[in-house]
């Protein structure tokens, strides 16, 4: 049995669990550690990661589990371990302070800092031999020139706390310009943007899909259309267990980077779904189905929660769960190589091995050869599964899974959306408060709050039950007296109950996920309407107008437009009076209509109980619509 070296034994993640038998004498971020560093004046090493980052197990391996390299690191520094997912606070900090410093981010993430936790050099991934020689220099500087470090440390930490203002713009707001701007940076020919590697961004062809149908740009439809076509035939999508990975090394997404993230999967759900309400196209729905099946069969808990990510890894080596021999392939579909050949791309793409790619003419695996490769692939050592349960990421898929439901009607997804939030009201929420993670009762942060209640929201309109629309409304009340800055005017990112770090940041720009703030601007737009409520709409204009000054790139603010595209259409205000048949909502559902916002008016006697719909737009409000295909004509993109 190996023996125990450091505190981390001591922690619930995962990553830092794995951490917990390096030679490293790592300590968790807290009072303890941190008072630590201020009493022996000592540099802090701070160590960001995650459970499922690849090159996080390289350096582990390479420098953290080397004796000699340990060693340094224990006589001469403090050494921190975070798991980002946890402490995302922690992370949003010191990301922003190695792009200060005009290093690009990514993780690993080290950090030196002073024991007062101010930042002065930094970066992601560095060899063994680089690692020990930034070690030895900063041992010597911190000795010779601890003065100019310590300078060097408050300046950066003024840049941190001050670094929204660096983007701000004074080039005028105009969707159009931004609209034309992104078009130059699509990759017309391999899909998504011109650059590599390539992540799916399902949030950003989501937010452009709605622009397409507004303003009927067949361009741009196209491109997404293409974009999530060729992520679909890809080696980025597991065509035999379901899920799509973080993001594709190359131009043609054929090699992925392993790891499976839940927040990928669950807006890539959204994203399919919108796109099957408008083309009807089965493929769509069937891929939908591969996705909720995997996430039901190897991420989920038996209360309903989902697991945050899967490994890139197994036996050590990235990728060898997904990775086949070329005459193991041909063996295995001996009997359906005359069709199998037509279908998989039967060249070695991966060294001298295959991932999984689909021929030009194949929208979809046939499921008799996914069957047999999947059964084949199950008897492997499987990559680690994080099973962390994370609200935000939770409330992403219950969001996906909701839009899948009610774009195929398939009343299956709206079960397992009925188990899923059940298991966030029953586990993750206290009174008005969400704790992050299962089974630590650390105080969620305004992701958490954001996502969450655009998840509840969605379930009211899909399910009319009122339960989870005034939940969602207490966790905005909650989220306006504990995150809301009224001199921002945006949330800030932790609470004035969380832990006070050098910063506390106010996310504004949406990436892979959309912003926590632009998701609380889509929320106060629709919980203003339904409850008509003036603070609502009060705050909803104010971030409306603050968000100006940062909008001048579509990619990082696509969310923001987003909302105020469903805004400025025309939101379709739809009150339902009257005895409601609810077993015609789904029609109403499957209606690609983001723009529209249902509310049902209870003991209502106006119309004599005939079930009738009020459609308001700009404060106006149509005549009575009593029938439903009619309703579906109106608010129809």
């Amino acid at each position: 049995m190996s023996k125990i070296s450091n505190e981390l034994v001591n922690e619930k993640s995962l990553y830092l669990l794995k951490h917990s038998k390096n030679p490293v004498n790592w300590y968790a971020w807290n009072d303890n550690s941190l008072k630590k560093a201020k009493k022996e004046n000592k540099i802090i090493i701070l160590s960001i990661g995650y459970s499922t980052c690849h090159w996080c197990h390289v350096m582990e391996r390479e420098s953290f589990q080397n004796k000699k390299i340990a060693d340094f690191m224990n006589d001469n520094f403090i050494s921190i371990k975070v798991d980002r997912e946890e402490r995302p606070d922690i992370d949003n900090i010191y990301m922003d302070a190695i792009q200060k410093m005009g290093i690009q981010g990514g993780w690993p993430l080290n950090v030196f800092l002073m024991p007062d936790q101010k930042p002065f050099y930094g970066g992601t991934y560095f060899s063994p031999g680089n690692w020990m020689t930034i070690l030895s220099n900063i041992k010597s500087i911190s000795n010779s020139e601890r003065i100019k470090i310590k300078e060097s440390s408050e300046a950066f930490t003024k840049e941190i706390i001050h670094s929204n203002k660096n983007y701000e713009t004074k080039k005028s707001f105009n969707v159009d310009t931004l609209i034309n701007e992104i078009r130059i940076k699509f990759d017309y020919e391999d899909g998504g943007m011109l650059r590599e590697p390539k992540f799916p961004m399902p949030s950003l062809w989501n937010s452009l899909l709605l622009h397409s149908q507004l303003f009927k740009d067949k361009e741009i439809y196209n491109h997404i259309i293409r974009t999530t076509d060729l992520i679909l035939s890809g080696g980025i999508n597991d065509h035999l267990g379901g899920g799509i990975s973080r993001y594709s090394v190359d131009k043609k997404w054929e090699i992925p980077h392993f790891e499976k993230m839940l927040y990928d999967n669950g807006l890539f759900l959204e994203l399919l779904s919108n796109i099957y309400k408008i083309s009807k196209k089965n493929k769509y729905k069937r891929i939908i189905d591969l996705i909720i099946n995997w996430l039901t069969r190897e991420m989920r808990n038996n209360d309903g929660g989902f697991y945050s990510a899967v490994d890139a890894e197994s036996e050590g080596e990235e990728g060898k769960f997904y990775s086949w021999d070329k005459k193991e392939l041909i063996n295995i579909l001996k009997n359906e190589l005359k069709y199998s050949s037509k279908e998989i791309n039967l060249k070695n793409n991966f060294d001298d091995k295959i991932i999984i790619t689909l021929s030009q003419k194949t929208d979809i695996l046939s499921e008799k050869i996914r069957i047999k490769l999947y059964n084949e692939r199950n008897k492997r050592i499987k990559p680690i599964t994080d099973k962390k349960v994370i609200c935000s990421w939770n409330s992403i898929v219950l969001i996906g899974i909701i839009n899948a439901y009610q774009a195929t009607k398939d009343i299956s997804y709206l079960e397992k959306a009925k188990e899923n939030i059940t298991f966030i009201k029953d586990k993750l929420l206290n009174k008005n408060k969400l704790y992050r993670i299962l089974g630590i009762k650390k105080l969620g942060y305004i992701d958490d709050y954001a996502f969450t209640v655009k998840a509840f929201i969605l379930y009211y309109e899909t399910t009319l039950d009122r339960e989870y629309l005034n939940i969602a409304r207490d966790l905005i009340e909650f989220s306006i007296l504990k995150f809301y800055n009224k001199k921002e005017k945006f949330f800030n990112f932790s609470s004035v109950d969380h832990e006070k770090l050098i910063s506390n940041k106010i996310q504004i720009f949406d990436n892979v996920i959309p912003s926590a703030n632009s998701t609380m601007y889509h929320n106060l737009l629709i919980l203003g309407k339904i409850y008509n409520d003036v603070l609502y709409k009060n705050i909803f204009n104010e971030m409306g107008e603050k968000v100006k000054k940062y909008l001048n790139n579509f990619e990082f603010m696509h969310n923001w437009i987003y909302v105020d595209n469903m805004n400025t259409s025309k939101i379709n205000e739809i009150t339902v009076h009257g005895n409601f048949e609810k077993e015609k909502l789904p029609e109403i559902l499957s209606t690609y209509s983001p723009n529209k916002i249902l509310n049902v008016k209870k003991n209502d006697n106006d119309i004599k109980n005939k079930q009738s719909f009020i459609l308001c737009r700009n404060k106006v409000c149509e005549e009575p619509i009593f029938n439903i295909q009619n309703l579906i004509k109106a608010i129809k993109i």
